[in-house]
């Protein structure tokens, strides 16, 4: 593979010196192999095309997939365990840590390891795979070591972004004056804004929690009961917390995240791909019951949903890629129009059994992205828990009122679905 980034991939990218990596943990009872672990991440690795390219920035600075003669394996660094929270340690290590991108894979596995008790800690560039990707590789990973004979096959990697538009789109006459019309008008924006200097992000933090199964039982029950998806529910309750913290300033908006190949089946749900269709949502005014807000939601996602043509933003999008370099020193200097970024991730699907070890616990895939508004919360279901990941960074957020948004959105989801008196954090 040789293949120019498009404009949403080096986006993602955001340059060599920036981390931009996606982290998903596991934690595992039983037995491990290291062989067999290793064994699995060269299959997974000889299945995954991105999993074998590296990253090299051409004369203007435009990143491009190369496939190496040779590809160095995807790395395994084993630590030791002697707590619950060192694997939290060892992936705050891991946000911070550049890969290599032009010698090495960009994907890499941490094992913090004991006799029974292990988390395995999957890193990947976020220009390589979204949160659906990663758990997909884990998944694969988790299979392989315990079944080692296992054939997971392999497929072959799209040769262009261009490949998910069909020509006919690409040739009207009327796609190519609005894709010039937006490559025009965001140079010109660009050229406007180069004055602004880009917002150092250092000190991000990362809020990790569950609700366990009675009272996630509770809310699926009332959401069910409503007509209404959990999504939208999470949404909007963090939404009304944000809102409810008085000395923010807040845009009263929402990024939320929508797996693109909804939109493109010819991305496998087993492929690695990068990056979501982003959703812009808002709240409806406050006289409003939560229920009626939260219906409003749905309906207006679902008509965002039924709009969005991915092949024309694709399309468009690629009239940007010489702007890059200049839109990457703009989102790190700009703070974004929403509060926060927002993605469900539904019910993770990772087996709990093994034929030699058990998952006992699974933590949100969640990622740092050091541009714009660097506020998101994940959520996921796995054995009937809900687990909530909040990441911002200081000087945007402080970490105080992280904590007390946080707490409005679980206590507001009390109040809506339940009588519970107990805490459900």
């Amino acid at each position: 593979m040789k293949r120019k980034m498009s404009f949403l991939e080096g986006s993602m990218f955001a340059g060599r010196n920036t981390p931009v990596n996606l982290i998903f943990t596991v934690t595992i009872e039983g037995y491990l192999s290291r062989g067999n672990l290793e064994n699995a991440l060269r299959k997974v690795q000889n299945r995954h095309p991105l999993l074998k390219i590296v990253v090299w920035p051409d004369e203007n600075e435009i990143p491009w997939y190369v496939s190496p003669d040779k590809i160095r394996p995807i790395p395994l660094r084993i630590v030791e365990r002697n707590s619950d929270k060192d694997w939290q340690k060892e992936a705050e290590k891991e946000w911070h840590t550049l890969f290599e991108s032009e010698i090495e894979p960009l994907a890499r596995l941490v094992w913090v390891k004991s006799d029974r008790t292990s988390e395995l800690i999957l890193v990947c560039h976020h220009c390589i795979c979204d949160a659906t990707s990663v758990i997909h590789l884990m998944r694969e990973i988790l299979e392989l070591t315990d079944n080692p004979n296992m054939d997971i096959g392999s497929y072959q990697a799209i040769s262009s972004i261009r490949d998910l538009v069909p020509v006919e789109i690409q040739n009207r006459r009327v796609n190519i004056f609005k894709a010039n019309l937006v490559a025009g008008a965001t140079r010109l924006y660009l050229g406007a804004v180069s004055w602004m200097k880009e917002k150092k992000k250092d000190n991000f933090y990362t809020i990790n929690w569950k609700l366990d199964s009675d009272i996630t039982s509770v809310i699926l029950e009332k959401c069910k009961e409503e007509g209404l998806s959990i999504n939208t529910v999470l949404c909007l309750a963090f939404l009304k917390a944000f809102e409810n913290v008085r000395h923010l300033s807040t845009n009263r908006r929402v990024f939320c995240s929508v797996d693109a190949r909804r939109f493109l089946p010819e991305i496998g749900s087993d492929h690695l791909f990068p990056f979501p269709v982003m959703i812009d949502l808002s709240l409806r005014n406050n006289k409003y019951s939560f229920w009626d807000q939260a219906r409003f939601l749905r309906d207006k996602l679902y008509k965002e949903i039924e709009k969005t043509d991915i092949r024309k933003i694709l399309m468009y999008t690629e009239h940007l890629v010489p702007l890059l370099p200049k839109s990457i020193r703009y989102a790190k200097a700009g703070k974004g129009l929403h509060d926060f970024a927002f993605a469900n991730l539904g019910k993770i699907k990772i087996r709990e059994n093994y034929e030699n070890f058990s998952v006992r616990n699974v933590y949100s895939p969640s990622s740092r992205f050091p541009m714009g508004n660097p506020t998101k919360i994940s959520t996921s279901t796995f054995r009937g828990q809900i687990d909530f990941v909040f990441t911002s960074e200081e000087e945007f957020l402080s970490y105080k009122d992280a904590l007390v948004i946080k707490e409005n959105a679980m206590q507001l989801l009390l109040n809506q679905t339940a009588t519970h008196e107990s805490s459900v954090f």
